[in-house]
């Protein structure tokens, strides 16, 4: 099938363009949304560390009352006076007191062990959450540096990416760079040309007509899709395209 040259180049020249800055869109993503992760990890690790104050403040208070606890002494002591009692006079109501701050002693000897046992337990827990702040901030440091060498990567490859869009826009026509331009004015979303495969545009999906797909397949003229008033390339070259732009848009 006979084709015009001059259209032929301008169609690939104006979908090398869109995938150059469709990559360029991408790479200043990149790099402009680690600032937003860094406050965020910031953020975070400010409340864990917030977080592990308050538990270190409460293991402190709850150590100074468990230190400070006097009514197991105080159990102790009164069992020892009741037992002397009862040696030199022993009566029923002694007995029953010497009973009774027995099982007081158990039980709160016992509560006793409970607390020491949470402490530990809470104790045990901040050395966790101590640990896990050192590896998370230590990973964090790490990836700040990595992004820094990746950000002077991208930064040259964005140089060398802007470069090459100069040259393709001095071989383009202005008339049709225009219109590409005003096209991505209207969706923003970076897609001006469109490639259509078996009659069909990629995104729209609602069939050209069998002359107007001839048309394309000749590259004799540019295609307008209707509704959108999006460029048309039939997929053949722009998947030619796609594969000679490999190199140049992904190095690494």
């Amino acid at each position: 099938m006979k084709t015009n040259s001059r259209i032929e180049s301008q169609l690939k020249y104006i979908y090398r363009l869109q995938l150059i800055h469709l990559r360029l869109k991408y790479l200043n993503y990149i790099i402009n949304i680690f600032p937003g992760f860094i406050i965020i990890f910031i953020l975070f690790l400010k409340q864990k560390k917030r977080y592990l104050f308050f538990l270190t403040q409460r293991l402190k208070n709850k150590t100074k009352l468990l230190r400070s606890n006097s009514k197991l002494n105080l159990y102790k002591k009164t069992i020892i006076q009741l037992l002397k009692s009862l040696q030199k006079q022993p009566l029923k109501k002694l007995e029953m007191d010497l009973e009774y701050n027995s099982i007081s002693l158990i039980l709160k000897k016992r509560k006793y062990l409970n607390k020491k046992n949470n402490l530990l337990i809470h104790s045990r827990k901040i050395q966790q959450i101590k640990k896990y702040i050192i590896i998370k901030d230590l990973i964090f440091k790490m990836k700040i540096i990595n992004y820094k060498l990746i950000k002077e990567k991208l930064k040259k490859k964005i140089i060398f990416l802007k470069e090459i869009e100069n040259k393709i826009k001095t071989n383009l026509n202005k008339n049709f760079l225009k219109r590409y331009q005003h096209i991505l004015y209207i969706f923003p979303s970076g897609i001006a040309v469109v490639p259509v495969y078996k009659k069909i545009p990629f995104g729209t999906y609602i069939l050209i007509t069998q002359q107007k797909y001839y048309e394309l397949l000749e590259r004799k003229k540019i295609i307008i899709e209707e509704i959108s008033g999006r460029i048309l390339i039939d997929f053949y070259l722009a998947n030619k395209e796609n594969n000679n732009m490999k190199k140049i848009l992904f190095p690494f």
